[in-house]
Order: C-alpha cells, then structure tokens, then sequence
C-alpha cells in the first residue's frame, strides 16, 4: 500500500472529510487528494501535522503504508503519550519499564506475602464514619 493510500485509510478511520483535513494541516484539499492517490508526496512537515491531526505516528502511517498491522492498544498508547506534559511522560516510561521488569521475572520469584487481609475490619468502618462532610 502507498503512503498515500494509507493516509486516506487513516483519514477514513477518523471520520475525517479532505476538507476537514486540510483545514486542521493548513494545507489544500487538492493537495491532499494528490497525496491520497499517490500523485504527489507531503514534505516531512506536512506530514508531520498531517499525523498529528490524525492522531497517530508518523511509525504508525508508515506501518499502514507498509500493511503492517496496527495493535489498537498500542496506538491508543501512543496517543495518550502524545498528549502528557513531558514529565509525565518521563514517568509513563519509567512506569512501563517496571511493567517490563516484573514481566521478564519467573512468577514463583514474586513473594506477595501468606498474611490474609480482613474484608471488614473495626479500623476501616471508623474511617468511614469519622470522614468529614462534603
């Protein structure tokens, strides 16, 4: 499939006009259109806000381009990232690579302890009745 093949495809999936396209890229539906029937190439800019206003990767565009298949999960993922402020971008990856390390570790070597937690107990009701009012 060509890139622009897959770009229409993309565009499609988000429900997306050539007109609405164009207008959030600042570019020309018939520019667009050349690209979507592989008349035309986008430079790397438009490219660029050509993937953010379809909310994926410049990666994914070509995965499609490539007719590799799109796991959703992670294209979900990587919108989300897309969207943190940077430090909390610093932290999903911090976080992801504790995912990874606890995934690589045998199961029998994660020790979650023998002591049983009560389901009611004294102490967790008084809590509850001791919370402030809203």
């Amino acid at each position: 499939m060509s890139l622009g093949q897959a770009l229409k495809q993309l565009r499609k999936k988000q429900g997306l006009t050539l007109a609405e396209l164009a207008e959030q890229t600042d570019s020309h539906v018939g520019n667009l259109s050349r690209i979507e029937r592989s008349v035309a190439r986008p430079s790397l800019d438009l490219l660029y806000r050509l993937s953010e206003a379809l909310g994926f990767s410049i990666t994914d565009i070509f995965s499609v381009a490539e007719n590799q298949q799109l796991n959703p999960r992670q294209v979900a993922l990587n919108a989300v990232f897309i969207s943190l402020l940077e430090e909390d971008q610093k932290l999903l990856l911090e976080f992801a690579e504790l995912l990874r390390k606890r995934a690589s570790r045998p199961p029998d070597s994660v020790d979650v302890g023998t002591q049983a937690l009560p389901a009611n107990s004294e102490k967790a009701e008084n809590d509850i009745d001791q919370e402030a009012p809203l």
